[in-house]
């Protein structure tokens, strides 16, 4: 419940100022209007997570309450996880300062080092018998120290100033990501929750299993995101843009379909490998390959759904989320009292193809890029054809792995003899 918790709360604390700033920020003519806008965001930012820290604070009992019901918890616990949140408000700048400059290797060297001082307060504070509070506080210090890392990024590209046009601009585009947030929350939450009505809590334990190991495919769409929005916005006002983004969301499409395969194919050997005194476990496996194409699909829409970005149409955002969570509730009600844990697979995938839909159509209104259809057809349709061949594999495992990672290694090399995927990308 805390890390529900605490996914709302990011959601709500930042009120989409991270995107905000992000997309006005390429906006921008000259360096002191930038310069301007990330001293009035972060200041602004700052603000709102103090305030909301301290409302958080006063609830804390009733917040605690609901979350935990009758189960005696701490109220420190909620104050410690929302510190958390606020202090991260002071980090999300400077980091996307790194996404704009391009780069990467210090914008993971940061990550690395907050992880690795997370992780070893974690073990000591553990080891010490400070259990849950142990956690709590092993997340709040490290996220501290990686605000005053990133603090001397802040100070070299903020200008201590407050505008309020430029903040109207952020808001304007950031709040109507947070109902965009909170929807997707719901979106990628729901099936549990209506699953456990139908089934088993033993079967809703078999699906989250499935989905952890099917929503693998996120590792390739994750690493793909921070990158795509700066390059997208670099483009802008080239003439070759529209044909430049559509050229490389070809291939990009084809590599998050690569590692779909690979998840789809190599999941349930996966699970079998990680779970040999627990043969029970691999009843989740049906669920992998249906998980894996909702997060291909889900790919699909932050590549082509790049208009309403483009365009700063943000109020499109949650009308889209909103829609594929209803088609996702909907879906999961009609599905898992007939196909059990698999209904709630497919209503997954049934939710993320409403996404891609909606968002694909109405980024096309506001900014028409020419993909190449023909190009993702092929891509997927060879990927589709490789998952078929699957069900050929030996029944011994290790033989059977052996053909499956050949499958997923003959990929890329079917898709460059085919013209598929051009090398000058």
């Amino acid at each position: 419940m805390l890390i529900l918790f605490s996914t709302f709360a990011k959601v709500v604390f930042r009120l989409g100022l991270d995107a905000g700033f992000f997309r006005i920020h390429y906006g921008l003519k000259t360096e002191a209007e930038r310069r301007a806008l990330a001293g009035t965001v972060s200041l602004f930012a700052a603000g709102v997570g103090a305030l909301l820290l301290a409302a958080v604070a006063a609830a804390a009992r009733p917040i605690t309450g609901w979350l935990f019901g009758a189960t005696p918890v701490p109220t420190s616990w909620v104050v410690l996880v929302a510190g958390d949140v606020a202090v991260g408000t002071l980090a999300f700048v400077p980091l996307a300062l790194l996404r704009i400059q391009d780069r990467p290797a210090l914008f993971s060297a940061f990550s690395v080092a907050r992880h690795s001082v997370n992780i070893v307060l974690k073990v000591l504070l553990v080891r010490s018998g400070w259990g849950v509070t142990g956690i709590l506080w092993s997340d709040l210090t490290a996220t501290i120290v990686f605000s005053l890392a990133l603090f001397p990024i802040l100070v070299r590209h903020a200008a201590p100033a407050f505008s309020v046009p430029l903040l109207g601009e952020a808001l304007r585009f950031g709040v109507p990501k947070m109902p965009h947030g909170l929807l997707l929350q719901v979106q990628n939450l729901a099936d549990r929750k209506i699953l456990d009505h139908f089934v088993t809590r033993g079967e809703v334990g078999l699906y989250q299993m499935g989905y952890n190991f099917g929503q693998g495919v996120k590792f390739a769409t994750s690493a793909f995101e921070p990158a795509w929005g700066p390059f997208v916005y670099a483009q802008l006002g080239r003439p070759d843009a529209k044909t430049t983004l559509a050229r490389v969301a070809g291939h990009v499409f084809a590599f998050f379909a690569w590692a779909t395969l690979a998840v789809a194919v190599l999941g349930g050997d996966l699970l079998t490998l990680l779970t040999p005194r627990n043969p029970a476990f691999r009843a989740a496996a049906p669920v992998i390959p249906v998980v894996a194409l909702a997060y291909l699909l889900h790919g699909v829409f932050l590549l082509t759904s790049i208009g309403i970005g483009i365009e700063k149409k943000a109020r499109y955002y949650p009308m889209v989320t909103g829609a594929a969570a209803a088609a996702n509730v909907a879906a999961n009600f009609m599905l898992i009292p007939r196909l059990g844990m698999t209904g709630a697979a497919w209503a997954t995938v049934l939710s993320y193809a409403v996404m891609a839909a909606l968002g694909f159509t109405i980024s096309r209104r506001l900014f028409p890029i020419p993909f190449e259809g023909g190009r993702w057809l092929s891509a997927a349709v060879i990927a589709a054809a490789l998952y078929g061949l699957s069900a050929l594999s030996p029944p011994s495992l290790g033989a059977r792995v052996a053909f499956e990672l050949a499958l997923v290694a003959a990929y890329p090399l079917i898709l460059l003899a085919t013209g598929v995927l051009r090398r000058e990308v």
